[in-house]
């Protein structure tokens, strides 16, 4: 029994000794740290050291694996921003172009409700053609019948005045108006 209970407690103490206590340790930015992914268990995320600037690169590399000399490397760029700025001047074109075709010849009615939606749409992909990378879109129309009464709208929003940019157009004919507002706000 002697022995038995000695067993026990050596093998208690290599436990002990196999997984010490660390204590808590700061985590730097250029530490290789390996994530893994509940669709694939065998690939981790492996940041790499920061470059200089707002540039990070990732790279995606499988467990236990060499990748083949040709595969490149994935880049995930943070850019504050843009390359290129968004021109209201274009967009703006493209959005008087598309709703004085469409409500040129319109009276309102009910049926006003699905024409602003189409007309969204289609200001939305239109401007999309213009490729500016990353921004995204927000287009809004509002169509109302022109009486004797006044119509205020209003937006409000968080963004930042370097990167984002909207533009607008108030269409009118006789028996209505169209307002037309396009966000144009810049993802990092």
């Amino acid at each position: 029994m002697i022995n038995d209970s000695n067993n026990v407690f050596h093998i208690q103490l290599q436990k002990k000794e196999e997984k010490p206590w660390k204590g808590p340790q700061e985590k730097s930015k250029s530490t290789l740290r390996r994530q893994t992914s509940k669709e694939n268990p065998q690939s981790s995320l492996i940041p790499i050291q920061r470059r200089r600037g707002l540039t990070w690169t990732m790279k995606k590399e499988p467990r236990n694996q060499k990748l083949p000399s040709d595969r490149d490397e994935q880049l995930i760029h943070y850019q504050t921003t843009p390359e290129r700025r968004f021109s209201t001047d274009r967009a703006r074109e493209i959005i008087k172009r598309i709703v004085d075709e469409t409500l040129e010849t319109v009276e309102y009615s009910c049926a006003c409700a699905v024409i602003s939606r189409e007309l969204s749409d289609r200001i939305k992909s239109a401007v999309k053609k213009l490729l500016y990378d990353r921004y995204k879109l927000v287009c809004y129309v509002a169509i109302g019948q022109l009486k004797d009464s006044a119509v205020n709208c209003s937006s409000r929003a968080v963004w930042n005045p370097s990167a984002d940019t909207f533009t607008e157009y108030i269409f009118k004919n006789r028996s209505l108006f169209a307002l037309c507002v396009l966000f144009a706000v810049y993802k990092e």
